[in-house]
């Protein structure tokens, strides 16, 4: 999952110092917390953290979790490691990572599916990793593909239905989904909900 041009390690630095700079945008922080909707403690993963405050919130749940936040920006990483020393971060490839099987209770996938060249590959690695009746849960937009003008068409590489994802995600456990609206925001002509899909593995 390094990725090249648009989706390089070197283009998401870029984009977390800005995002830095700019703040955190209400909508994002909904969705965090609706990701988190079914973490009950215990061992958890962020998988393309970027500038998410995921493990920040499940650290304010559960203050003696155990929580990690992986992403292939050098930079953005060495930044939070810094700003949060109670997280554990690391730059990682989500193909690949370091981590032993059956190691997480709950794994985040946030905006991240819509970017990556092998989603089948992204999530073998991330059900590995996870233990049995753990949780995987992911957000991506929906069916972006037929909105007039998408957000990050530049970057997205994969439009995702509810059918898509379950095709992706269903034969892996129990799997259920959720659809999240959103506003129109200033800096789009157009809006888009998100898909939130959740997989508790065998």
């Amino acid at each position: 999952m390094d990725g090249i041009g648009e989706n390089s390690p070197q283009e998401y630095d870029k984009i977390y110092f800005k995002r830095k700079e700019k703040g955190i945008d209400a909508s994002d922080f909904k969705r965090w917390k609706k990701l988190l909707k079914y973490y009950r403690g215990g061992k958890l993963l962020d998988v393309g953290c970027l500038d998410s405050l995921v493990p920040q919130i499940a650290r304010e749940w559960y203050p003696k979790a155990e929580v990690w936040g992986i992403d292939v920006a050098e930079k953005a990483i060495k930044d939070m490691q810094e700003r949060f020393p109670g997280v554990v971060y690391q730059v990682e490839n989500a193909y690949e990572t370091s981590f032993p099987s059956n190691y997480f209770d709950y794994i985040v996938a946030g905006e991240i599916l819509e970017h990556i060249d092998d989603p089948k590959k992204f999530v073998d690695e991330a059900f590995r990793i996870l233990k049995h009746g753990g949780i995987l849960a992911i957000s991506t937009p929906k069916e972006e593909v037929n909105e007039p003008g998408a957000v990050d068409a530049h970057r997205h590489v994969w439009s995702w239905s509810p059918l898509e994802l379950e095709l992706l995600l269903g034969h892996k456990g129990d799997f259920w989904l959720r659809e999240m609206g959103s506003q129109y925001f200033p800096q789009y002509v157009y809006r888009w909900p998100t898909l939130l899909a959740f997989t508790k593995k065998k």
